[in-house]
């Protein structure tokens, strides 16, 4: 079997872990190639895939899907070709739809690491989605280097919601502004909501006359449309981050990564330049405090398991699914996303008895090094390859037998 790759650029961050499945299909047998896609010269790419002729290609978030024409109508090449295209979606396919909106996508097979991914992907109008846990290359984790110096870190990206909702409202109708606040808090209210569920259920909210002058906006302007769902999910998880670290004042906490908004007094930001980096930082810190982004509606997502391979206690908003991934209290600090006394309780009790939040940072690295390996989602992967050529070619020979 043969795979083509399409790497678009640097491969960077959690995309990385990619890299061991990868490795993993080659131990398996599997040959594979990959291709260099430059935007500006797709022609390069095309013909060393058709001098490599393989019967798989893959991407990562739909990046290395290449775009032909067949009957005058825009075709995915895989399906001009005949080939089956992998497109691993390690976030929400929404953030990605220019790649995929509008088009029929007969060979595409979509894997997906959060389950609600789905339902982008049904709205998107592709329905063949196979689910994948995420899975670490250990390879990329140092060893972390003495003893802990940072006692709490908070991870960003953290952005004031009011820069959120500035920008959006220059870009949406006045009649359909409103909307856009009210399904954002919604989902503030309800942190395990995607953004379709979320507006869907707040339209309904909406007088008839306004739901008829949405739906009369959203068939006119339908790509328009599916950034309003990405902008809805980016407020809701800035205005579910912005709530936390506005009562954590008094607390030496270091803000890691992007910072937009007036930092508040004991608080510091720290600046990232790599991913590297950020491990790092993982490494330095007792503790590391997230908040999931609307856009990991349901799974754990790769940098809870991160943050745990680097023997940093992960104290992340809890969810009905998280039990399935890692152990509460054992693995995991879990807090109640809304509950101010729940949060501010947990995080001086650790504060106060940071080796207990050690114990819980290496019962996390222990699980994740068990758990998160790529071996069995590989063979999930090698088998489902294998399938798909051994029914082309029964295909193959019943139509033969139906011409002799």
């Amino acid at each position: 079997m043969r795979l083509a790759f399409f790497k678009v650029g640097e491969i960077q961050g959690s995309l990385k872990h990619i890299g061991a499945m990868i490795e993993y299909l080659k131990e398996r047998g599997v040959e594979i190639r990959e291709i260099e896609l430059d935007p500006k010269n797709v022609q390069k790419a095309v013909e060393e895939l058709q001098e490599f002729r393989p019967a798989f290609t893959m991407d990562l978030n739909a990046m290395g899907i290449i775009i032909g024409e067949q009957e005058g109508k825009k075709t995915p090449l895989y399906d001009i070709f005949g080939f089956v295209h992998f497109s691993f979606f390690t976030e929400d396919p929404l953030l990605h739809f220019p790649n995929l909106y509008g088009l029929q996508h007969r060979n595409l097979v979509a894997l997906i690491t959060d389950i609600r991914y789905a339902d982008s992907l049904r709205m998107l109008g592709i329905e063949n989605i196979s689910y994948l846990t995420p899975f670490l290359d250990f390879s990329l984790f140092p060893q972390p280097q003495g003893e802990r110096e940072i006692d709490i870190a908070f991870l960003g990206p953290l952005i004031d919601p009011q820069i959120i909702v500035d920008s959006v409202q220059k870009n949406l109708p006045e009649s359909i502004f409103p909307l856009f606040i009210e399904t954002g808090e919604f989902m503030f209210r309800n942190p395990e909501v995607n953004s379709i569920t979320a507006l869907n259920y707040v339209l309904g909210l909406f007088n008839p006359q306004i739901q008829q002058e949405f739906e009369k906006w959203r068939k006119e302007n339908e790509e328009a449309f599916l950034r309003l769902l990405n902008d809805t999910a980016i407020y809701a998880t800035m205005r579910k981050r912005w709530y936390l670290i506005n009562f954590l004042e008094g607390i030496n906490l270091k803000v890691v990564g992007e910072y937009q908004g007036e930092l508040k007094e004991d608080h510091e930001n720290i600046k990232v330049n790599s991913y590297e980096e950020l491990l790092e930082i993982y490494g330095k810190s007792y503790i590391t405090v997230m908040s999931f982004p609307h856009t990991v509606p349901s799974g754990i997502g790769f940098t809870p398991l991160e943050v745990s391979a680097m023997g940093s206690a992960p104290m992340i908003d809890y969810r009905g699914t998280l039990p399935g991934f890692l152990t509460p209290g054992e693995e995991v600090i879990p807090y109640m996303p809304l509950d101010r006394a729940d949060i501010e309780e947990k995080v001086l009790y650790y504060l106060d008895n940071l080796e207990e939040a050690k114990e819980i940072g290496e019962r996390a690295k222990n699980a994740v090094v068990d758990r998160y390996r790529v071996d069995d989602r590989g063979e999930f992967l090698y088998n489902m390859m294998k399938d798909i050529v051994s029914q082309a070619q029964q295909q193959a020979q019943a139509q033969q037998e139906e011409k002799g």
